[in-house]
């Protein structure tokens, strides 16, 4: 069964808890190899840093901190496109990301199964107590306890999703894609919506289905990895991101993004919402949110990066007119400066629900 991301949910010496052991990936995840680093001032050795991991190299990782590129080693396993947060290890050649000490002394709490489990949730940023890791044993068990399905059935619990087998079996080929195999694929999805006409992103999404059984599976694929946090779970949590389209059939770009896809009736009309989370190597973060009821469209961008404020809006027009290729009616494009906490309740407001 391939990986998810590549990776394992990781594996804890039960003796030592403070020996973390990374089971290392058959194959590569990415493509980024030998991408080059982008230098900037040392990074302090001891330091909590917050980064993206941008590639998979040997036995090490392409990780981006603040406006560098840096290839680093890891104690804890990680995949493409994940956020991470750990201690930067500057004593070692390559650094080493390394587990913080509150992060070692949770996971101190717990023996055998359960603490892989613990390191499985710490790993991706998310809560662990003896309920949940509790809950997490049945299904794993039930499942056979195999660690190599750990990582993807913790991505399905985080999104309150089913973590039967087929599932995991999914999310695993997904996150396990390489950028050019979902370029290809996003081509094909991206012919068949062309000129179409629909009354519903349902009634799309049952026409781009069809006779192509690796479209139908990445599309349901997709779906798993664009399911919104579950009640309770921090959505900037490190969940395992969605596969995204980056650049034009031309360039045939893909990227990972975290993405949330939810739905809502508003006075009386059902209201499909869309929000993503991307990194960008000349824009920085990137948040959006897309909102529809079928007919209208609206989209609303923030930048983390207000010096490239002015590039974007520069850029509408042509957006807009990428746009007009949708068989919606655009009410509404905008761009500006993301606040703490995400995006503002404005958004409902820029779309006409009887459109």
């Amino acid at each position: 069964m391939a990986l998810i991301g590549g990776l394992s949910g990781g594996m804890v010496n039960a003796n030592n808890p403070n020996s973390v052991a990374v089971r290392q990936p058959d194959a590569q995840v990415s493509n980024q190899q030998g991408a080059p680093q982008k230098q900037g001032p040392p990074i302090s050795d001891g330091s909590v840093v917050d980064g993206l991991v941008t590639g998979k190299s040997g036995e090490g990782y392409m990780v981006r901190i603040g406006s560098q590129t840096i290839y680093a080693s890891s104690t804890v396993p990680l995949f493409v496109g994940q956020r991470f947060r750990a201690v930067w290890d500057a004593s070692t050649a390559p650094p080493t990301l390394r587990l913080r000490q509150a992060d070692m002394a949770v996971l101190a709490k717990f023996t055998g199964r359960d603490q892989q489990i613990a390191f499985a949730l710490l790993s991706r940023g998310l809560p662990v107590n003896h309920e949940v890791i509790w809950g997490l044993r049945q299904q794993w068990m039930q499942n056979g306890a195999d660690p190599l399905k750990l990582g993807a059935m913790i991505e399905l619990w985080a999104r309150g999703a089913a973590m039967s087998e087929s599932n995991v079996e999914l999310l695993s080929w997904y996150m396990g894609l390489l950028p050019e195999q979902v370029s290809v694929i996003w081509r094909k999805i991206r012919d068949r919506m062309h000129g179409r006409k629909f009354s519903s992103p349902r009634e799309l999404l049952d026409a781009i289905r069809g006779d192509d059984d690796e479209v139908d599976k990445f599309l349901s694929a997709h779906a798993l990895a664009g399911k919104p946090a579950r009640g309770g779970i921090d959505p900037a949590a490190l969940l395992a991101q969605a596969w995204w389209p980056a650049g034009g059939d031309e360039t045939g770009d893909a990227m990972m993004a975290s993405v949330s896809l939810s739905s809502e009736e508003l006075d009386g009309r059902r209201v499909w919402w869309l929000s993503f989370d991307m990194e960008g190597d000349s824009l920085g973060r990137v948040f959006g949110d897309v909102m529809t009821n079928g007919r209208a469209l609206s989209v609303n961008l923030r930048l983390k990066n207000a010096s490239r404020l002015d590039l974007v809006r520069n850029k509408l027009p042509e957006l807009r007119e990428e746009l007009s290729e949708v068989p919606l009616v655009l009410q509404y494009l905008g761009v500006g400066v993301s606040k703490e906490g995400g995006f503002d309740a404005a958004m409902r407001q820029s779309l006409d629900l009887e459109a």
